[in-house]
């Protein structure tokens, strides 16, 4: 016997559940949010996500890295120029278009919003954010070897400021309206890019 027919989009689920925990956090993301939300039963979502929220979870953080982390490497890895590239991607995060908005970032959001009793989330988050590292120390390596940086900071060190760079502008942003104050706070940043 087969079994029952899957009668949903597991992709558009994970779209609406990521929607639901990047709102209102892992913790206070309900059941009733997220089957709501994903516009599925109970007995599917146990069905597809045996491990309940936190399977879902945990599949809503690859969905993340799929969905802008990959995007984000192939834009470095072809453009002419990934220095500058950096220089705008960081800026757009300061304006009405930017792609975050005042939600933050989806991992640094996991990792103060999750508890440790799922250490494991936090984990994982972890990971995603030296991924967004690796992203930014390979675009930087890059830079240096077109000639387009003259710092003495290596790359690795450049990738670790720049994640420290992306995780305070996603804090910052919910506490200062002000785009050109934030503007002018990312410019001083990434003045260390010559």
């Amino acid at each position: 016997m087969a079994g029952r027919p899957k009668i949903y989009d597991e992709t558009a689920i994970l779209d609406k559940a990521v929607e639901v925990f990047w709102k209102k956090g892992y913790a206070n993301a309900t059941a009733d949010d997220l089957l709501s939300a994903m516009g599925i039963g109970k007995g599917s979502f146990y069905f597809a996500f045996k491990g309940g929220k936190e399977e879902l979870f945990r599949k809503s953080m690859e969905r993340v890295v799929e969905l802008n982390f990959k995007a984000i490497r192939d834009a470095l890895t072809t453009c002419a120029d990934p220095v500058q590239f950096i220089k705008d991607f960081f800026l757009s995060l300061t304006g009405n278009e930017s792609p975050v908005g005042n939600k933050g970032c989806y991992f640094g959001n996991a990792l103060i919003q999750v508890s440790a009793d799922d250490a494991g989330l936090k984990m994982i988050a972890a990971k995603y954010l030296h991924l967004l590292e690796e992203i930014f120390t390979e675009a930087i390596q890059r830079g240096k070897d077109l000639g387009l940086l003259q710092t003495q900071e290596s790359a690795d060190t450049l990738g670790a400021y720049l994640v420290n760079l992306w995780n305070g502008i996603n804090v910052t942003r919910r506490m200062e309206p002000d785009q050109l104050k934030l503007a002018e706070l990312v410019r001083m940043n990434l003045k260390i890019l010559t």
